[in-house]
């Protein structure tokens, strides 16, 4: 009978240990910040970035969305800003999360450093850019 008791006692303390891993962070809490392009590309020719300052600005929407906004100084003097509109995150493991706009991908994020690749008026443009 004692035995019957120990194993009833016992019983609860199998069931009730839990894995106390923390849960991952959300892809776009992970990737949310403002980010400075260090590099502009347009049809694989580099442009300096002298007198130009591109800033991306990511702002989280849901779990997996994060909003964007781009906005542009030529030699000091501000452009009206650019909405990027949401955009989905997908991670990939090692390689980082990727950004899609619908189901067409435009961009990584690894190491907090954001490659966006876009085609706009026939011309392919590709924009690193460091987390600040």
């Amino acid at each position: 009978m004692k035995k019957i008791f120990l194993f009833l006692f016992l019983i609860p303390f199998f069931f009730a240990c839990k894995d106390d891993k923390d849960p991952a962070p959300e892809l776009s809490a992970q990737v949310a910040g403002t980010y400075k392009v260090s590099k502009l590309t347009v049809d694989g020719d580099s442009y300096p970035l002298d007198q130009v300052e591109i800033i991306v600005q990511l702002d989280k929407s849901s779990p997996e969305t994060v909003t964007g906004e781009m906005r542009l100084k030529i030699d000091g003097e501000a452009e009206p800003d650019s909405d990027l509109g949401t955009l989905n995150l997908k991670n990939v493991g090692s390689m980082g999360v990727d950004v899609y706009e619908g189901t067409t991908k435009v961009g990584n994020i690894k190491s907090d450093v954001l490659t966006l690749f876009v085609e706009f008026e026939g011309q392919n443009f590709e924009m690193v850019a460091n987390k600040r």
